[in-house]
């Protein structure tokens, strides 16, 4: 539950500091990065890895510490685009954090599907 409720604070503060102008432009973009949509989309991206990862220690598919190791690199993305939200997000830093969300996810999987309960 504070898991939770952290997430949703840090969604919401990073939703914020999404420039006014930017929210309502159709395509995604607006001349200065991402519009609140995109920043949603990999918001939510990033928390379905996260479940994805509690869901996979809990099952036992992948070990404690593969599982530490994930929501380690999770939480260092989370930070990075808490971080750099703050000021609204340029294009190549939400380009950045969809690229290291990308490779959490790639990771994620070949966690789950190496059987050896080893990182890396």
């Amino acid at each position: 539950m504070r898991k939770l409720l952290i997430s949703v604070a840090l969604a919401a503060s990073t939703l914020a500091a999404v420039p006014a102008a930017a929210q309502y432009h159709n395509s995604g973009w607006s001349q200065h990065g991402p519009d609140r949509r995109a920043v949603n989309q990999l918001v939510r991206e990033l928390d379905r890895v996260e479940n994805r990862i509690e869901r996979s220690a809990r099952r036992g598919v992948i070990s404690p510490r593969e599982a530490f190791g994930l929501r380690r690199d999770a939480n260092q993305v989370r930070f990075h685009l808490n971080r750099a939200g703050r000021n609204g997000l340029s294009g190549r830093e939400f380009a950045s954090l969809r690229v290291q969300v990308n490779r959490l996810e790639q990771r994620v999987r070949i966690e789950r599907r190496d059987n050896d309960r080893r990182r890396g």
